[in-house]
C-alpha cells in the first residue's frame, strides 16, 4: 500500500490538486477535504493530477466525483490531469469519462 499524498498549488493557470498513493476507503475523505479547503471562486479552474496515482478504489471514484461536485457547486471548472492507462478505462467503463474533462496537462 502506498501512502496518499494530496498536494494543493496554485498556479497562474488553475489550482492543482496533486494526488498520488493509493485513494482508497481508508483515505478518500482526505481528498474531499482537501477541495472543499482550497480557495476556489468562481471561473476557477481546478485541475486534479493524478499522475502519481497508484490506486483508486470506488470510494476513491466516489471521492473524485464529490470533488467535481464541490467545484461545481462554486461555479469553478474541474479537469483530470496525467491519468494513468487503466485510471481512464475504469472512467470509461462507468462512464465518467463523459462527466471529466480528461486532459494530458494541465
Amino acid at each position: 500500500m502506498t501512502p496518499l499524498t494530496i498536494t494543493t498549488s496554485p498556479t497562474p493557470a488553475a489550482l492543482v490538486l496533486e494526488v498520488a498513493g493509493d485513494l482508497d476507503h481508508t483515505n478518500a475523505q482526505r481528498l474531499r477535504r482537501a477541495a472543499r479547503q482550497a480557495t476556489l471562486p468562481a471561473g476557477r479552474l481546478l485541475a486534479v493530477d493524478l499522475g502519481g496515482l497508484s490506486f483508486c478504489d470506488s470510494s476513491g471514484i466516489t471521492a473524485l466525483i464529490a470533488v467535481r461536485s464541490h467545484a461545481v457547486s462554486v461555479g469553478a471548472r474541474v479537469v483530470l490531469v496525467d491519468v494513468s492507462v487503466n485510471m481512464r478505462r475504469l472512467l470509461n467503463m462507468t462512464g465518467l469519462d463523459r462527466v471529466f474533462d480528461i486532459r494530458d496537462a494541465a
